[in-house]
Parts: structure tokens; C-alpha cells; sequence
């Protein structure tokens, strides 16, 4: 699907859930798939899906949350406790990420209520967003400041 004629994030996402509907499936399988979640081994590497319509691909991966983790973001006044950590990374292999398809890609993926729970990190090309999901994957609401230092980590 051509979306380049689409010019804000949200009416991408609305496009993509319509005409993409099986590709936003299969990029949510991913995400509970447990090949997704990080594993502590030099060569692992996270599963990845090339978008259609285009040059963009989505790596998807899930990182356990830790107990200091957890910790803030109830300080933070979110009542459920996170159990995962999402990363998003969308890469084009003509150059940069258009962020504007990339922000798009996303939001089709987070339900619109929730979309306030996603954060987007510096990548430099890619495109990076990050947000926690309780055990059942509904985004959570976190502080910004959790992810501070994420694009030197990652």
C-alpha cells in the first residue's frame, strides 16, 4: 500500500488497520510470539517483517520489565504493574525513516486510547519507539524519563 499521499500519522494508522488489516495481525503475532521476547546471546537477533508498499521494515522486540522498572512506573501512578517492554524499530533501506509513515506504522498497531503510552527514542536513520504492556500487552502509561539513555542502550 502507498501511503506517501497521506500526510498525518493518524490518518495512516486508520488507513493501514483498514487495507493492511492481516500485516498489523501478523506484526501483533510477533509481539506475543516468544521469539520476540530478548535473549541474552550475542547472536540472537529480534524478528523482523518487511512493511508493504514500500522499503520499510519492523523489528519488533519484548524485554522483560524489571523490579525498578515496575517500581517507577507505579510511582508514576499507572495501576497496572508492566511485564514487557515493546520495541519498535522501523528501518528503510533507501535512507532515513520517513518519520511520518513510521508514527503511522505504530499507531496502527497501539489502540488510539493508548497511543499517549508510546514513546518514540532517537535513533538517527531508523525509527524507534518504545512503550510497556502489562501481562495481557495493554500499553501502559510510563514516564518519558524511563527511557532516557535508551538509544545509547539499545
Amino acid at each position: 500500500m502507498n501511503i506517501n499521499h497521506i500526510n498525518t500519522p493518524p490518518s495512516i494508522a486508520a488507513a493501514l488497520r483498514t487495507r493492511e488489516a492481516a500485516t498489523i495481525r501478523d506484526l501483533h503475532s510477533i509481539i506475543h510470539h516468544p521469539r520476540s521476547l530478548a535473549r541474552p546471546t550475542a547472536n540472537w537477533r529480534p524478528p523482523s517483517k518487511a512493511l508493504p508498499g514500500g522499503s520499510l521494515t519492523m523489528a519488533l522486540t519484548r524485554h522483560r520489565v524489571g523490579e525498578r522498572a515496575k517500581a517507577r512506573v507505579l510511582g508514576f501512578g499507572e495501576p497496572r504493574e508492566p511485564a514487557y517492554l515493546i520495541t519498535v524499530r522501523i528501518t528503510d533501506q533507501r535512507g532515513p525513516v520517513d518519520p511520518v509513515a513510521a508514527e503511522g506504522w505504530v499507531r496502527a498497531l497501539v489502540d488510539e486510547a493508548l497511543i499517549d503510552a508510546v514513546h518514540e527514542v532517537p535513533s538517527g536513520n531508523a525509527a524507534t519507539f518504545v512503550w510497556l504492556v502489562d501481562a495481557r500487552f495493554v500499553p501502559l502509561h510510563s514516564p518519558a524519563s524511563l527511557f532516557a539513555g535508551f538509544a545509547q542502550a539499545a
